[in-house]
């Protein structure tokens, strides 16, 4: 069975959410702080690792909002943050991981 892929990528109405829906059918609430914090690109993992386990960033209200979404050829997304921040590219498989839904899922 291949990877599921997003089939459907939204924002929630309030701004604080990636909303996906994937082939097979799970929908992810994302909150927008955790894909910021979560963020694969060098800078940002490089970072966390440095500051230790405990390191918690302190984020601008722009830093938290999402100017545009991007897709990376087949595989990714690539989120545009309204501060500017947009190394970071989020391939599925990776954000599959971050779900909050796809982990409640396996607990049952």
């Amino acid at each position: 069975m291949s990877q599921p892929v997003p089939v459907r990528i939204r924002r929630s109405e309030d701004g604080k959410l990636l909303l996906i829906t994937w082939t097979d059918g799970l929908s992810c609430h994302y909150p927008l702080s955790l894909l910021r914090k979560k963020c694969p690109c060098a800078v940002c993992t490089t970072e966390a690792k440095s500051k230790g386990p405990f390191y918690i960033p302190l984020y601008t209200a722009d830093a938290m909002t999402i100017s545009e979404i991007k897709q990376q050829g087949h595989y990714a997304l690539q989120l545009i943050w309204a501060d500017g921040h947009h190394t970071g590219i989020y391939d599925f498989a990776y954000l599959r991981s971050l779900c909050p839904e796809a982990s409640e899922a396996s607990d049952v």
